[in-house]
């Protein structure tokens, strides 16, 4: 009997690590393939905040075109937290003068992450957690995972990628051109 998979993919996390380091996109279709191999999968958790289409209704028409091919599938299953507004001050290094910018912030999906990782783990829902995200935050989750007697694999980009992480998973992928030269849009 293979090994039960589940992959839980940090969208916004990854799709801005790839294109920083590539600048190419990922078809997460083909990167969900090749990174469950012969193992059977048990299901693929996305997690992302929905832009906002009063902020800029194209990228938000273009993100919610995406989730529905996500959502055809099959195995997909897309969570989303929420974005919320916050200013920010920022005081110019030249002329020391003050102004507020307000930008967009996802809210929430950490978390989603984290329950998930853990209360699947706790229901005996797979065998192997993949958690693509090169996000410290996920450190004790990786470990208390570990605990629950599952096996922890984290994949990502080597520029984005905390240390820490890589030191408690029990196998890591290193998402570099080669590994996905065969999962580009």
């Amino acid at each position: 009997m293979s090994e039960r998979i589940s992959i839980f993919i940090d969208g916004s996390n990854l799709d801005r690590a790839v294109y920083d380091s590539f600048g190419k996109r990922v078809r997460i279709e083909s990167l969900v393939k090749k990174l469950t191999g012969e193992r059977r999968l048990m299901r693929v958790y996305y997690y992302e905040a929905p832009l906002l289409p009063s902020v800029n209704r194209r990228s938000f028409d273009e993100q919610q075109g995406f989730f529905e091919c996500l959502r055809y599938e099959p195995h997909f299953e897309i969570r989303l937290g929420r974005r919320v507004q916050r200013e920010r001050k920022f005081r110019c290094p030249k002329c020391g003068e003050e102004s507020i910018t307000k930008t967009w912030e996802q809210k929430g999906v950490d978390t989603l992450m984290v329950f998930d990782l853990v209360t699947l783990a706790i229901r005996n829902a797979y065998d192997v957690a993949l958690a693509v995200t090169g996000d410290q935050d996920f450190v004790l989750p990786f470990l208390e995972v570990r605990m629950l007697g599952k096996i922890v694999e984290n994949a990502f980009t080597e520029h984005a990628w905390a240390l820490a992480l890589r030191t408690v998973a029990d196998k890591v992928i290193m998402l570099d051109e080669e590994f996905l030269e065969d999962c580009w849009i």
